[in-house]
């Protein structure tokens, strides 16, 4: 008896040993992991904004951070130290949108320039102020391009905004037809049929078009910092995700994407001529 007494306190000594091992593992894996890639906000301390649409992307080469405040588009620079993160140097495009969405924005900038730590698991990450949560979001899904532009489960559209202080355009292009507006708070839309050839040209342009690096591009001008040029973006819904162009001088867009702008302005201008 007392041997079997002593071979199994000697088993349970070596299955909790293994399990502090691999939790020590664990838990040195999850200290380790760094922010990459882009997550799309849910959470603003206790308040659900997840159609506000909000964006962050990290980019681990360079320690930058871009992405979509929810009207304007915002970059900086980011450090970290195992599970430590201080935003730096953070500075947004300057659009104006309604009072609601301004509200949300500001207060998401706000929380960025307080965070100091970070939490990531395999579908979320956490920003905090000490033990205090203050943004939440999800990691976007990489998909096929290919499978995603053409299975008929997926929504596949194309979004520009071109804007100043007292000027706003909104083009929305999908299979189902073009939506154009000029008031800023989308409440008056006009909606047309989509001639099908200009779809399919349009869909080709978007395939070519490399969705992960679409928030990095550089704008080969920046009139519109100071009034210059509208404010000019681009968006590509695939399905649930958006991939979104930083903010580029309305006429001049980054190279990369200058066909597709061209596309969908033409297709715009032929719809309001008709």
């Amino acid at each position: 008896m007392m041997k079997f007494l002593l071979s199994l306190v000697t088993l349970l000594i070596t299955i909790s040993s293994c399990k502090s091992s691999t939790d020590v593992v664990e838990n040195s894996k999850n200290m380790h992991e760094t922010p990459s890639g882009t997550y799309y906000i849910t959470q603003l301390g206790n308040t659900d904004i997840s159609l506000n649409e909000i964006t962050i992307s990290f980019d681990e080469t360079s320690n930058n951070v871009t992405g979509f405040a929810s009207c304007n588009s915002f970059f900086g620079s980011y450090s970290t130290d195992n599970n430590t993160i201080i935003f730096g140097d953070i500075a947004a495009s300057k659009k104006w949108c309604s009072k609601d969405i301004m509200t949300i924005e500001k207060q998401f900038l706000k929380s960025l320039s307080l965070v100091n730590s970070f939490s990531i698991d395999t579908s979320s990450i956490s920003f905090s102020e000490n033990d205090n949560l203050l943004i939440k979001g999800i990691r976007t899904i990489a998909a096929s391009k290919k499978s995603t532009t053409t299975g008929d489960s997926y929504k596949t559209a194309v979004k520009y905004e071109a804007s100043t202080r007292g000027s706003f355009d909104f083009i929305l292009i999908s299979k189902h037809g073009i939506s154009i507006s000029k008031d800023q708070s989308l409440q008056t839309i006009q909606k047309h049929s989509i001639d099908l050839a200009q779809w399919e040209e349009l869909k080709n342009l978007i395939e070519n078009t490399d969705l992960e690096t679409l928030n990095q591009l550089k704008p080969p001008s920046q009139k519109h910092q100071y009034d210059g040029a509208l404010h000019a973006t681009l968006a590509i819904q695939i399905g649930d995700v958006e991939y979104m162009t930083p903010t580029f001088d309305h006429g001049n867009p980054p190279m990369e994407i200058e066909a597709l702008v061209n596309k969908v302005l033409s297709i715009k201008e032929k719809t309001v001529k008709q």
